[in-house]
Protein backbone atom coordinates (compact mmCIF):
# COMPACT_ATOMS: atom_id res chain seq x y z
CA UNK A 1 0.00 0.00 0.00
CA UNK A 2 2.84 2.39 0.78
CA UNK A 3 4.36 1.97 -2.68
CA UNK A 4 0.94 2.50 -4.27
CA UNK A 5 0.46 5.71 -2.24
CA UNK A 6 3.95 6.95 -3.20
CA UNK A 7 3.38 6.59 -6.94
CA UNK A 8 -0.38 7.09 -7.28
CA UNK A 9 -1.00 9.36 -4.29
CA UNK A 10 -2.09 12.33 -6.40
CA UNK A 11 -4.73 10.30 -8.29
CA UNK A 12 -5.96 8.51 -5.16
CA UNK A 13 -6.15 11.79 -3.23
CA UNK A 14 -8.05 13.58 -6.04
CA UNK A 15 -10.51 10.68 -6.22
CA UNK A 16 -11.09 10.75 -2.45
CA UNK A 17 -11.49 14.55 -2.56
CA UNK A 18 -14.64 14.12 -4.66
CA UNK A 19 -16.32 12.75 -1.53
CA UNK A 20 -14.71 14.60 1.38
CA UNK A 21 -12.57 17.71 1.87
CA UNK A 22 -11.95 19.97 4.85
CA UNK A 23 -13.26 23.54 4.82
CA UNK A 24 -10.47 25.97 5.64
CA UNK A 25 -12.16 29.36 5.16
CA UNK A 26 -15.42 30.77 3.84
CA UNK A 27 -16.10 34.39 2.95
CA UNK A 28 -19.06 36.21 1.40
CA UNK A 29 -18.67 37.77 -2.04
CA UNK A 30 -19.32 41.34 -3.09
CA UNK A 31 -18.35 41.54 -6.77
CA UNK A 32 -17.47 39.56 -9.87
CA UNK A 33 -15.93 40.49 -13.19
CA UNK A 34 -14.79 38.74 -16.34
CA UNK A 35 -11.64 39.14 -18.40
CA UNK A 36 -11.62 37.38 -21.75
CA UNK A 37 -13.33 37.09 -25.11
CA UNK A 38 -16.39 35.04 -24.17
CA UNK A 39 -15.06 31.46 -24.11
CA UNK A 40 -12.63 30.64 -21.31
CA UNK A 41 -10.85 33.64 -19.86
CA UNK A 42 -10.71 34.57 -16.19
CA UNK A 43 -13.30 35.32 -13.52
CA UNK A 44 -12.18 37.89 -10.96
CA UNK A 45 -14.06 37.27 -7.73
CA UNK A 46 -13.42 39.97 -5.11
CA UNK A 47 -10.00 40.65 -6.71
CA UNK A 48 -8.98 36.95 -6.80
CA UNK A 49 -8.39 35.52 -10.29
CA UNK A 50 -9.83 32.14 -11.37
CA UNK A 51 -9.13 30.64 -14.79
CA UNK A 52 -12.06 29.04 -16.62
CA UNK A 53 -9.98 26.45 -18.51
CA UNK A 54 -10.33 23.60 -19.26
CA UNK A 55 -14.16 23.62 -19.07
CA UNK A 56 -14.35 27.09 -20.73
CA UNK A 57 -17.94 28.17 -20.06
CA UNK A 58 -19.22 31.17 -22.02
CA UNK A 59 -19.36 34.50 -20.16
CA UNK A 60 -21.04 37.64 -21.46
CA UNK A 61 -24.33 39.46 -21.19
CA UNK A 62 -27.73 37.79 -21.27
CA UNK A 63 -30.79 38.84 -23.30
CA UNK A 64 -31.78 40.97 -20.30
CA UNK A 65 -28.36 42.71 -20.41
CA UNK A 66 -27.10 41.00 -17.23
CA UNK A 67 -23.58 39.66 -16.70
CA UNK A 68 -24.06 35.91 -17.09
CA UNK A 69 -22.30 32.58 -17.44
CA UNK A 70 -23.54 29.77 -19.70
CA UNK A 71 -22.64 26.10 -19.64
CA UNK A 72 -24.37 22.98 -20.94
CA UNK A 73 -27.30 24.95 -22.34
CA UNK A 74 -28.01 26.63 -18.99
CA UNK A 75 -27.52 30.31 -18.15
CA UNK A 76 -26.89 31.90 -14.76
CA UNK A 77 -27.15 35.70 -14.50
CA UNK A 78 -24.87 37.33 -11.93
CA UNK A 79 -26.47 40.77 -12.12
CA UNK A 80 -26.50 44.09 -13.98
CA UNK A 81 -23.11 45.30 -15.23
CA UNK A 82 -21.59 48.28 -13.42
CA UNK A 83 -21.39 50.16 -16.74
CA UNK A 84 -22.54 49.46 -20.33
CA UNK A 85 -19.03 48.54 -21.54
CA UNK A 86 -18.05 46.54 -18.43
CA UNK A 87 -18.26 42.83 -17.73
CA UNK A 88 -18.33 43.32 -13.97
CA UNK A 89 -21.17 43.30 -11.46
CA UNK A 90 -21.79 43.70 -7.77
CA UNK A 91 -23.75 41.10 -5.80
CA UNK A 92 -27.43 42.03 -6.19
CA UNK A 93 -29.45 42.42 -2.99
CA UNK A 94 -31.28 39.20 -2.20
CA UNK A 95 -28.47 37.06 -3.65
CA UNK A 96 -26.20 35.04 -1.40
CA UNK A 97 -22.70 34.14 -2.66
CA UNK A 98 -19.62 32.77 -0.97
CA UNK A 99 -16.15 31.52 -1.80
CA UNK A 100 -14.97 28.54 0.22
CA UNK A 101 -11.38 27.36 0.48
CA UNK A 102 -11.09 23.59 0.89
CA UNK A 103 -8.21 21.20 1.38
CA UNK A 104 -7.75 17.48 0.90
CA UNK A 105 -8.09 15.38 4.03
CA UNK A 106 -5.23 13.13 2.86
CA UNK A 107 -1.70 14.44 2.36
CA UNK A 108 0.36 13.06 -0.50
CA UNK A 109 4.02 13.15 -1.41
CA UNK A 110 4.82 15.77 -4.07
CA UNK A 111 7.74 14.59 -6.22
CA UNK A 112 7.71 17.85 -8.21
CA UNK A 113 9.60 19.62 -5.39
CA UNK A 114 13.16 19.05 -4.36
CA UNK A 115 13.27 17.44 -1.89
CA UNK A 116 9.84 15.77 -2.18
CA UNK A 117 7.44 16.90 0.56
CA UNK A 118 3.95 16.20 1.85
CA UNK A 119 1.22 18.45 0.43
CA UNK A 120 -2.57 18.52 0.40
CA UNK A 121 -4.70 19.26 -2.66
CA UNK A 122 -6.36 22.66 -2.47
CA UNK A 123 -9.73 23.74 -3.90
CA UNK A 124 -11.87 26.88 -4.18
CA UNK A 125 -15.66 26.66 -4.44
CA UNK A 126 -18.01 29.43 -5.53
CA UNK A 127 -21.64 29.03 -4.49
CA UNK A 128 -24.13 31.67 -5.67
CA UNK A 129 -27.82 31.43 -4.70
CA UNK A 130 -30.54 33.72 -6.03
CA UNK A 131 -33.79 34.47 -4.22
CA UNK A 132 -35.61 32.93 -7.21
CA UNK A 133 -34.02 29.54 -6.47
CA UNK A 134 -31.38 29.57 -9.18
CA UNK A 135 -28.00 28.28 -8.06
CA UNK A 136 -24.47 28.28 -9.45
CA UNK A 137 -21.70 26.06 -8.10
CA UNK A 138 -18.17 26.19 -9.46
CA UNK A 139 -15.07 24.40 -8.20
CA UNK A 140 -11.42 25.00 -9.02
CA UNK A 141 -8.37 22.89 -8.23
CA UNK A 142 -5.45 25.07 -7.13
CA UNK A 143 -1.89 24.09 -7.98
CA UNK A 144 -0.10 23.75 -4.64
CA UNK A 145 3.23 25.13 -5.87
CA UNK A 146 2.34 27.78 -8.50
CA UNK A 147 -1.25 28.77 -7.52
CA UNK A 148 -2.80 28.67 -11.00
CA UNK A 149 -6.37 27.37 -11.00
CA UNK A 150 -8.23 24.98 -13.25
CA UNK A 151 -12.01 24.79 -13.36
CA UNK A 152 -13.04 21.21 -12.58
CA UNK A 153 -16.80 21.53 -12.02
CA UNK A 154 -19.64 23.87 -12.91
CA UNK A 155 -23.30 23.26 -12.10
CA UNK A 156 -26.20 25.55 -12.85
CA UNK A 157 -29.55 24.53 -11.40
CA UNK A 158 -33.02 26.03 -11.56
CA UNK A 159 -31.79 28.16 -14.44
CA UNK A 160 -33.44 29.36 -17.60
CA UNK A 161 -32.34 28.16 -21.03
Amino acid sequence: MSILWLFAGRQISEFADQFKTAEIESKPLRSISYEGTGEGGTLVIDNVRFGLAPLNPHVGTSKENLLAIANGGKVFAFGPPRSPDSLSADLPSGDNASLVMRQSCFPRLNFETSPPRLVRNSYRELTWNKASGEKLEMQWAVDVENNPTRLIRIEISGASR
